[in-house]
């Protein structure tokens, strides 16, 4: 238990002076950025702050493959990496793996939601007050999204108003309507006029079209986004259960490779498994974040069939 504990003591370490580092590099990169900005210069440093955050919820794999970097050559540096091994199985080396692969991996998938919230923030710092002059609604249904936009939204005065709303299936707008003539009542939007674009057509309505939407409900809101979908499905999602089956292996996989007994001893360097951890995470960038929509889950599929095989050798060889 000491060594496991030890362990994750270093890991702690590393893992910090990783954020840390990449922190400051993101806060002086943005802070230059921002100094050019018409802000007083307190709001600069909460941008620039706000805007570090949210680049390091974007690269959440790459600092774990630096803080495993560092990692491994703390514990090399002092032999400590051969007593390790040889004091740990292959299973008990599992047992600090797990935790901090489910915990990047969790991280990961949420990262998106993560990187909203803060962008709801930056907006609402640069705003004169907490009600942001503009909302966007999102409810999802399946592979099917609608996006509904109100710009320059103000109850008290509607004439500046625009509505915009986009339906989208499988990445595609399928339709999509504007409008800038816009009244409220009853929990109701109406568009007195509105532009329609439906199947490659464009076309002026005069007819008014009603809308339910709670504008007072959503004025009171201080996020830009409010997402309307309904989260009572409780249907087992097989493309996020497939993600998180590829995150487990692929970050179990990369952390193996730095304990492997190839590199153990201090001549060797980490040269292979620095380029095969960055080689992983390049791979599942371009796999789940590629833009084929007929076989996107094959090779999702495939690609997690390929990091098992990966993982389940490395696991065999040690």
């Amino acid at each position: 238990m000491k060594i496991i504990s030890l362990l994750y003591l270093k890991y702690a370490l590393s893992f910090a002076i990783c954020l840390f580092s990449s922190f400051i590099v993101f806060f002086i990169f943005s802070l230059i950025s921002n100094l050019g900005e018409d802000y007083v210069f307190f709001t600069i440093l909460k941008l620039s702050v706000l805007n570090s955050f949210q680049i390091l919820t974007y690269v959440p794999l790459f600092v774990f493959l630096l803080s495993i970097i560092l990692f491994s050559t703390f514990l090399k540096s002092r032999n400590e990496i051969i007593i390790i091994k040889s004091y740990l199985n292959i299973k008990k080396l599992m047992i600090v793996i797990i935790p901090i692969v489910l915990i990047f991996s969790i991280f990961e998938i949420n990262k998106k939601n993560m990187a909203l919230f803060l962008e709801d923030n930056k907006l609402n710092l640069l705003q004169s007050n907490n009600v942001s002059k503009a909302k966007i609604l999102i409810n999802k249904v399946g592979n099917k999204k609608t996006y509904t936009i109100f710009k320059n939204l103000d109850l008290n005065n509607l004439e500046n108003t625009e509505y915009r709303s986009y339906n989208i299936d499988n990445r595609e707008i399928n339709s999509a309507d504007y409008s800038a003539e816009i009244t409220y009542s009853k929990n109701t939007v109406i568009l007195n006029s509105y532009t329609q674009y439906n199947t490659n057509i464009i076309k002026d309505h005069e007819t008014k079209k009603k809308i339910k939407i709670n504008l007072a409900d959503l004025m009171l809101q201080s996020t830009l986004v409010k997402d309307i979908s309904l989260n009572n499905d409780i249907r087992l999602d097989l493309k996020l259960l497939n993600f998180l089956i590829f995150l487990f292996l692929i970050l179990s996989y990369i952390f193996l490779n730095f304990f492997s007994v190839n590199y153990l001893s201090t001549k060797q360097s980490f040269k292979i498994p620095i380029l095969i951890g960055f080689s992983m995470l390049m791979y599942a960038f371009l796999i789940f974040n590629n833009s084929f929509s007929s076989y996107k889950q094959v090779f999702e599929i495939l690609a997690s069939i390929l990091v098992t095989i990966l993982f389940l050798k490395s696991y065999a060889n040690e």
